[in-house]
């Protein structure tokens, strides 16, 4: 909200609370009518005395205030005593009954007001010299510590102020209330230029702050009434200095900034003619009365500050914007032709390198927009600011169907990039701006472009969970498994926003669940992580696989992630689906290692022994046969031996009649039959023993 705007409402807060106090006078004395009519009873008496008074009845309320004396000083619900509503009814007989009986004139009711009070707001005369006589104190503060001199300044005869003034004291007549304010604050807040007056003819100080910095000067400029300017005059007339023109609240606001915010034209002619008067004053967000008056599209007072306006200059606000930009973005497009008819304006950008051409497109404020292109035919109306952005842009991301159509028959750039490579179109789908995206597509805007970090425009609407978007940029040829330089899908960009209309618009478009990016995540691990519960569901109902690892060291799956979240609805769901943690995966596997370890452990033993067993059978062959051609050598050389005929046969007598050669042979075959049957049974008893 903007300073004018809350000073507007604060001036509405304030005569509200005066009129609703008003309203409930007006009903308390209703209701003590109608109690009249009651029947009475011991707990009707205080209401008696009460009704009485109101309706001016002197001989009942004689007779219960004689009857009953502490009557007199009785209070209703309200802490009202019936003098109090002698006032309120401008009975001013039965008053004085009540006092010569011994009534309380100071007496209060639970706001703190006393008689004086109530008849000083009222401006009864004849009561207050009444109760003025009778020592009426007139310093007394009620509960907003004002006093009856405050509340003299609500009636529009100064005749109640002027009697009060004769009963203060010197330095009485500023007594401040709960908001420091003093009568003067209160007589210039009401537009009562005879009361001001009178105040500063009794020498009350026109120079004190309120507690909100404001001077009476700031709440006589701060009326819509044409009037106001007697009591601007009135005080200026005091003591017409620069200082007082100029005085600045606690927010820096001046009296000119007040008489703009209320788009009170005479007031400003006054303030104005001043030759102290500074136009270009800042408050404390660095804004001008012109600023004011751009924003709440007040051309008259525009052209009167613009007129008056002796720097020669446009003041800029605290971010460089100056007060046609805020024209412009008001959609005000006679204000905003006054400032291109004047000389000493141009369309300067602001800090964020922005005209007001491009604020006017961001608020849709397309008489602003038409104004600004006829007044100055040659502007760039494809003018980027400091980030690439253009009025387009700015108009996309806003979701101005109008503006669009307006700007690109204008010749606006359709697929203009700025500095992230983000076209218009990329900023509507962002945010979901379903008529602007079909505005831009029938103007030839390409839906295939990535920006910066391979997003395509699919990706921006699945980030913002646009379904219809969604829909629309892949019939318009987008694929749903487009992948960004992340490897991310605009699936896994809808997961991670738990949007599941437009995941399951994009999984009925053939979206993979699938589809793991550059880390091993899936859109499973996206809605797992945030706990979105539906989300999960809907992914398992087209068939993501529950258990994809990441690729990072830790290798979490989606249970995992909703272990980590503490999500314990998507755990206990994901754990009925077949989900695995990592944990779970990683003991399964070693599980497996080791059989597969044990069998080829077996495996390997049993072709040793195959081995060994196959080289023993050659081995026992081939000594097989060198023992048989041993044997028949030795047996051809025992042949050659003759022994007599009558000689009988022996293996001694053999050994006697074989030569050396022979007996060589003989021994050879012996050794080596030996040889073999030892290493057949070493290899059996080695194969035995594994």
């Amino acid at each position: 909200m903007s300073n004018c705007e809350v000073c507007l409402e604060y001036r509405c807060i304030k005569q509200l609370t005066v009129c609703l106090s008003r309203l409930c006078v007006t009903i308390s004395v209703f209701v003590l009518q109608a109690s009249a009519t009651s029947s009475p009873g011991p707990a009707a008496l205080g209401s008696q005395v009460h009704a009485a008074a109101v309706n001016g009845d002197r001989s009942a309320l004689l007779k219960l205030i004689t009857a009953e004396p502490s009557l007199q000083d009785r209070e209703d619900q309200f802490g009202r005593t019936p003098l109090m509503y002698c006032v309120l009814a401008d009975r001013l007989d039965c008053a004085e009954i009540l006092l010569k009986a011994g009534a309380s004139v100071n007496k209060t009711d639970h706001s703190q007001r006393s008689a004086l009070h109530l008849a000083a707001q009222k401006g009864n005369v004849r009561f207050l010299k009444l109760l003025l006589s009778r020592r009426a104190n007139w310093l007394q503060k009620d509960l907003e510590e004002m006093t009856p001199l405050h509340l003299a300044t609500r009636h529009p005869s100064p005749k109640a102020l002027a009697l009060l003034l004769k009963h203060i004291g010197p330095g009485e007549v500023d007594t401040q209330d709960k908001n420091k304010q003093t009568a003067l604050h209160w007589s210039a807040f009401y537009n009562r230029p005879e009361h001001v007056r009178l105040l500063i003819k009794h020498d009350s100080n026109i120079g004190i702050p309120d507690s909100e910095g404001k001077i009476p000067l700031h709440w006589a400029a701060h009326s819509q009434e044409a009037s106001a300017t007697q009591t601007v005059r009135c005080i200026l007339e005091a003591a017409p200095t620069e200082s007082l023109l100029n005085w600045q609240d606690y927010e820096g606001r001046t009296p000119l900034h007040f008489s703009v915010a209320d788009g009170n034209e005479a007031v400003v002619e006054v303030l104005t003619s001043y030759e102290g008067c500074n136009v270009t004053a800042y408050d404390n967000l660095f804004r001008t009365p012109l600023h004011w008056a751009a924003l709440l599209g007040h051309a008259r007072i525009v052209h009167l500050l613009l007129e008056r306006n002796t720097s020669g200059t446009i003041p800029s606000d605290s971010q460089g914007a100056t007060p046609l930009h805020y024209g412009a973005q008001s959609n005000n497009a006679e204000t905003v032709g006054v400032f291109l008819s004047h000389p000493s304006v141009k369309d300067e950008p602001d800090l964020e390198g922005r005209t007001a051409f491009m604020w006017a497109a961001g608020k849709g404020s397309d008489d602003v927009i038409c104004t600004m292109l006829a007044l100055t035919p040659h502007i760039d109306i494809n003018m980027a600011d400091k980030y690439g952005g253009t009025a387009l842009h700015a108009a996309s991301l806003s979701g101005h169907v109008s503006t669009v159509k307006l700007l690109l028959e204008r010749g606006a750039m359709v697929d203009s990039l700025d500095v992230m490579k983000h076209t218009p179109l990329f900023r509507a789908c962002e945010m979901g701006h379903r008529d602007v995206i079909l505005t831009l597509i029938k103007g030839s805007a390409r839906v295939d472009l990535v920006d910066v970090d391979g997003h395509t425009a699919l990706h921006w609407a699945a980030l913002g969970g646009n379904a219809e978007v969604c829909q629309i940029l892949m019939e318009n040829g987008i694929s749903p498994n487009v992948q960004d330089q992340a490897g991310r899908t605009p699936l896994q960009c809808a997961a991670y926003g738990g949007y599941i209309t437009c995941m399951a618009v994009l999984m009925e478009t053939n979206a993979d669940p699938n589809i793991q990016d550059k880390e091993g995540r899936t859109a499973l691990h996206w809605s797992c992580n945030n706990g979105y519960l539906d989300a999960v569901k809907l992914l398992l109902g087209y068939n993501a696989f529950p258990n994809h690892m990441e690729h990072t060291e830790e290798r979490y799956t989606p249970l995992d992630y909703a272990l980590l979240g503490g999500h314990s609805e998507v755990t206990q769901f994901m754990l009925e689906h077949g989900a695995l943690s990592i944990a779970a995966i990683q003991d399964i596997a070693a599980a497996s290692i080791q059989a597969v370890y044990k069998g080829y452990t077996v495996r390997k033993a049993f072709r040793e022994r195959k081995q060994l067993l196959m080289r023993h059978e050659q081995l026992r062959k081939d000594c097989s046969s060198l023992t048989i051609c041993l044997f028949l050598l030795l047996i051809a050389q025992i042949g050659t031996v003759t022994p007599c005929p009558y000689q009988s046969f022996s293996l001694s007598s053999l050994h006697t009649h074989m030569s050396s050669r022979c007996l060589f042979l003989f021994w050879l075959v012996l050794i080596l039959s030996f040889a073999h049957q030892s290493h057949l049974y070493s290899v059996l008893h080695n194969t035995s023993e594994r």
